[in-house]
């Protein structure tokens, strides 16, 4: 998988569980993290970058966490690895609308 990223982000929201083990907001973002330091493409630390310029973390939080501040107040963050399935969707539904969002800038 060498391809740009927005079409990277598009196959694997379209194909979510052909390669994420686990379709949840965990798994998505181990895969995304697993993806970035495969590839050298540190795509990631733009990201982070991005997340932290809409204002809704701290600088100190990881990328996950900050697009977690996207939904819970950055006091209250959940522990993703207690997720409902129903929390499990929201998440990698708003992390996918970020990427792309991310990736129109």
């Amino acid at each position: 998988m060498n391809e740009p990223l927005d079409e990277l982000i598009a196959k694997l929201r379209r194909h979510h569980g052909i390669y994420v083990m686990r379709r949840t907001f965990e798994g998505t973002c181990a895969f995304l993290s697993g993806y970035d330091l495969g590839s050298g493409r540190n795509f990631l630390r733009e990201f982070h970058g991005w997340l932290l310029l809409r204002g809704k973390g701290r600088p100190e939080l990881y990328w996950p966490m900050l697009v977690l501040c996207e939904v819970y107040p950055d006091g209250s963050l959940p522990d993703i690895r207690c997720f409902t399935p129903e929390q499990d969707e929201q998440m990698v539904t708003v992390l996918f609308d970020l990427f792309e969002e991310f990736l129109r800038v």
